[in-house]
């Protein structure tokens, strides 16, 4: 079967044929993979920039599949079994004080998470724990659930955390496939929502999605932004969906006294916050990581509802993976690249 491999950082990634996975161990399933999302982490990954796993790796996070062999008597599990699936990439224990509480994204005891430090989806096949497997709702297509995951359920996650959306000012920073699905999500949850970013036509997608207002990040921005909420007092909630340490320094200032700043994305790079804004207007910074079963089924649910739709913009074949990587890198992709496994280029 066919995977790519990352072999050496900044190289470009290899297309290899190895021999296709036969032992299924008891409450694991063998699943085709159909498609795959590429993101930002992939980019890192590939370069090694903060992210520096052991290699040779095969990457992939984001996949979609058909499972076509499992090993269990286990009903609950045996209805899947031909079914396309969307795959939980955390390889959590399942037994930890996190896990047990819904929380197996920081799973304590984690053994890996697929296409990060252990091999993940861009191979033919692989073989995964069941319940790692999450159906497909028969009204979703296998490439939006191959993204209700890294797309749907990252800014799912963090947003979670400003509770009734209803009426809250949410600035949102980033206009990537992330920030597109956080923009979503809020309106449907009733939020007024600016959009920060740097490319004006990015931007107006971000308009078209139904962000109430638009900030250009080129600009000193912050008493522009606060201007936009009530009484200029700030927003109840920043997202930084960006990972740039500049947009963090500033938009932090656009909260009001009480604030909360939800860190999704991420960088190699330091921070070096304002204390006194942060103690004295009382500021909550929550860094969110990934996102959990929950999140999954219940961002396919928005997907099969017509509430969110992740924003494809490119598909390619396998063996063309290291344009995929070179165009998210250099920040030609407006949506997220599909990786389609089951074809050929």
């Amino acid at each position: 079967m066919k995977k790519a491999k990352i072999i050496k950082f900044g190289s470009p990634l290899m297309i290899v044929e190895e021999d296709e996975p036969t032992k299924i161990p008891y409450n694991y399933a063998k699943v085709k993979i159909v498609a795959n999302g590429i993101c930002g982490t992939d980019v890192k990954l590939a370069y090694g920039e903060g992210l520096r796993p052991n290699l040779p790796l095969v990457p992939g996070h984001e996949p979609a599949g058909i499972v076509i062999d499992m090993n269990t008597e286990e009903k609950e599990f045996l209805e899947i079994k031909g079914k396309q699936v969307v795959i939980y990439p955390h390889l959590s224990c399942g037994n930890c004080e996190n896990c047990i509480t819904g929380k197996e994204n920081i799973c304590l005891n984690i053994k890996g998470s697929l296409g990060i430090n252990v091999d993940g989806a861009l191979q033919e096949y692989i073989v995964l724990p069941l319940r790692n497997l999450i159906p497909l709702p028969s009204n979703v297509g296998i490439e939006e659930g191959a993204l209700a995951g890294g797309v749907v359920s990252v800014p799912l996650h963090g947003i979670r955390e400003i509770g009734d959306l209803v009426g809250k000012y949410v600035l949102v920073i980033g206009t990537g496939g992330l920030a597109f699905a956080a923009i979503q999500i809020l309106k449907y949850g009733g939020a007024y929502v600016v959009t920060a970013g740097r490319k004006p036509e990015k931007l107006q997608i971000a308009l078209n999605l139904g962000s109430d207002a638009i900030i250009d990040t080129n600009e000193d921005y912050i008493s522009k932004a606060r201007a936009l909420t009530p009484l200029g007092k700030g927003f109840d909630a920043v997202i930084d969906l960006a990972g740039s340490s500049i947009e963090v320094l500033r938009s932090i200032k656009t909260l009001k006294r009480g604030g909360l700043f939800i860190m999704i994305g991420y960088s190699a790079e330091q921070l070096n916050l304002d204390y006194s804004k942060i103690v004295l207007d009382g500021i909550k910074i929550f860094g969110s990581r990934s996102y959990t079963r929950k999140d999954l089924k219940d961002s396919l649910k928005l997907i099969s509802e017509g509430k969110v739709k992740p924003l494809i913009t490119e598909r390619f074949g396998l063996y063309d993976i290291n344009k995929a990587i070179s165009l998210v890198k250099e920040g030609k992709s407006v949506g997220r690249i599909i990786i389609r496994i089951d074809k050929s280029n």
